[in-house]
């Protein structure tokens, strides 16, 4: 659990890059960056768009020279205000491993509309062990409790077409 009042710094290798609230014009590259992140699914460009728009106070966007190098896809479940959930997260291959990843749900996490925010929720694929890792570590830089459960299970809800989720 997060807690109410804290704010969460930066990890420090990101200093050059800028996290932002996105626009409807960067709709197309965060389409385009997706793309470069197998095994994530990609979304229809209009998806992004409304992302880029009507969620865009909890979406976060990464920018390094210009170029967008990472996106974070999240909203705040209707059901459960103090929740953040976190569809996706996409860093440029050429930019893995230096904190943006974090540094995206950290810029969400301090922004004002996530002030009430206690609880972050993601699905991720048993065999995605990069993200099973990183979410991993993203609760111990927190200090907080991870549980993992089945949340979408691949005969019921995919019909077969993909791996079971757990959140």
């Amino acid at each position: 659990m997060v807690s109410d009042s804290q704010r969460f710094s930066m990890p420090r290798n990101v200093q050059r890059v800028s996290f932002q609230r996105p626009t409807e014009i960067h709709a197309a590259e965060v389409w385009e960056l997706i793309a470069k992140c197998p095994p994530l699914d990609r979304n229809s460009l209009y998806c992004e768009l409304l992302l880029c728009t009507d969620f865009a106070d909890t979406c976060v966007l990464a920018e390094h020279a210009g170029a967008v190098v990472g996106w974070m896809s999240a909203y705040r479940r209707p059901s459960e205000p103090s929740t953040l959930f976190i569809w996706q997260i996409a860093v440029h291959p050429e930019i893995r491993n230096a904190g943006v990843g974090k540094g995206l749900i950290i810029s969400a996490l301090n922004r004002p509309c996530c002030e009430s925010v206690t609880h972050i929720k993601a699905t991720v694929t048993l065999s995605n062990r990069a993200s099973m890792s990183f979410f991993a570590g993203v609760a111990r830089n927190l200090r907080a409790p991870i549980r993992q459960a089945l949340c979408f299970d691949r005969d019921i809800h995919f019909k077969d077409s993909r791996r079971a989720s757990i959140r």
